[in-house]
């Protein structure tokens, strides 16, 4: 599901539950709308609301933060293989080939992490990008020279490679939704049944009407921020390909 349409879909039952406990109240016997009937569900309905108010803010800062450390994994992705590009530069004509694959690479990845982008249109947990990462890595492995500046050169770009691929890994379990539905669902049912409550303690008129749609507005679209930024390569809200664009702009210069 989309997170416009999961927003939707929280806006209409909020709405709809303020406005059943409108109707409610308007049916329910009278006994039933006492003063101390009133108290009873604002209590209840009150701790309700105070978990949901936890559990929404806990659920925000998770997806806060997972969001944060893919855009700081990918920043991290991009000055690695910038780096690993000058330190293949630096070891001489025998690393152009290794060079051109990485390249490649990093061509392909922007491509696969942002297909909506001009120049884009492959998925990047394609097996064919992560073969070219490995054939850079193979490429490394056969450099020739023994000198103590080749073993060097040639070991720092062992390290490297080896991160860039476990950073890779790191990026395509990332990929998916980190957001458990039952966990989402369940508070999306609490928030319905403390707008039912309200719409059962609330007046019939306009400004009500007015207040309870805005209300249920705003809840439908911090859900739909938070489906959002918990697919940090899809939807509205996505991480900048500038740092990879910026590392293949290097390669090529």
């Amino acid at each position: 599901m989309s997170s416009f349409m999961l927003g939707v879909i929280v806006f209409v039952l909020v709405s709809s539950g303020a406005f059943f406990g409108i109707w409610l109240s308007q049916t329910v016997p009278p006994q039933h709308r006492d003063s101390r009937t009133h108290d009873t569900i604002k209590l209840g309905i009150g701790m309700i609301s105070v978990l949901a108010s936890l559990v929404l803010g806990l659920l925000t800062a998770s997806v806060k933060s997972a969001y944060d450390t893919t855009n700081s994994e990918i920043r991290s992705f991009a000055a690695d293989l910038m780096l690993l590009n000058d330190t293949l530069e630096e070891y001489g004509p025998a690393a152009a080939a290794a060079r051109a694959t990485l390249r490649s690479y990093t061509a392909r990845a922007i491509q696969d992490q942002w297909p909506d982008e001009p120049d884009a249109g492959i998925r990047t947990d394609d097996k064919d990008s992560g073969k070219l990462l490995e054939q850079v890595r193979l490429q490394i492995f056969d450099l020739p020279g023994d000198s103590p500046r080749a073993v060097g050169l040639r070991t720092n770009a062992t390290s490297m490679i080896a991160t860039l691929l476990q950073t890779r890994s790191l990026l395509i379990a990332r990929s998916g939704t980190s957001i458990q539905p039952v966990f989402l669902w369940v508070l999306i049912c609490w928030i319905t049944l403390i707008f039912v409550s309200f719409g059962f303690n609330a007046p019939r008129n306009p400004i009500v009407t007015i207040a309870f749609l805005t209300c249920a507005g705003a809840l439908g679209s911090s859900i739909f921020l938070i489906s959002e930024m918990d697919s940090p390569f899809d939807g509205v809200i996505m991480i900048s390909s500038h740092a990879m664009r910026v590392a293949l702009a290097h390669m090529t210069g």
